[in-house]
């Protein structure tokens, strides 16, 4: 049995999506505004620098519950402790 992929939706209700957004990416809703992702290569490395940018962010938000959860600070106060010394 084949499926066909089909688009989930379009960011913009009743806009048209570029032809080289075809849904086959996840998440793929059609917004590019400026026409950075015609090229395929810098749509797959857009992708990439998105996944990369994603984990880094869950690393900084874990940060912040460890030393909630060790007793080591709060993350609310920290800049004032930057500002302290």
């Amino acid at each position: 049995v084949v499926r066909r992929a089909e688009k989930a939706g379009n960011w913009y209700p009743g806009g048209d999506s570029p032809d080289y957004l075809d849904g086959s990416i996840p998440g793929d809703y059609g917004f590019d505004p400026f026409g950075l992702g015609k090229d395929k290569g810098n749509l797959m490395r857009f992708r990439e620098a998105e996944l990369l940018h994603g984990r880094w962010a869950m690393l900084g938000a874990l940060g912040c519950l460890v030393v909630e959860a060790t007793g080591q600070g709060n993350w609310l106060q920290a800049p004032q402790w930057a500002i302290d010394g």
